[in-house]
């Protein structure tokens, strides 16, 4: 199910070459920008993961995945957006769309482990901090979650 909003289109990658996008995304988000390794970028959980793709004009700017723990526990992950559209709403919106692409799948908690630097951006969001911080690919993290 895609969703418009603004001049952004949100839906489920549901192709290869959609699903390479995610990746290019992932690629210059993570591996150019922050430094992390490309074998601990991806996984064997992209084979399973419901992934998704915000795009404008039928270009891809923004990725993130959702992985199933249980019939109604998922993560998210590996929310990305490119730089030159961020702080336009993009990744709350992402986050938007798959809490409800969740939801319809019974999904009723979301986790994630944040980037510290990102806390207040996920709080806006409806998260909420768990635990103490812990180290993940070199970066400061925080488990978060949300109840759907």
């Amino acid at each position: 199910m895609a969703h418009k909003g603004a001049a952004y289109h949100y839906k489920l990658v549901d192709s290869e070459s959609e699903l390479k996008d995610a990746f290019r995304i992932r690629r210059r988000v993570f591996i150019i920008e922050q430094n992390i390794p490309p074998n601990l970028e991806y996984d064997q959980d992209d084979r399973t993961a419901l992934h998704m793709l915000a795009q404008e004009g039928g270009k891809a700017i923004g990725t993130a995945r959702a992985l199933f723990l249980s019939h109604n526990q998922a993560k998210l992950e590996r929310l990305a957006v490119l730089k030159p559209f961020r702080g336009r709403g993009i990744g709350s919106e992402i986050i938007f769309f798959l809490e409800k692409e969740l939801k319809n799948q019974g999904v009723e908690k979301v986790i994630l482990h944040a980037q510290c630097r990102a806390t207040a951006f996920y709080k806006s969001c409806g998260y909420q901090e768990t635990g103490t911080p812990f180290w993940e690919v070199g970066i400061k993290h925080i488990k978060m979650q949300k109840q759907l």
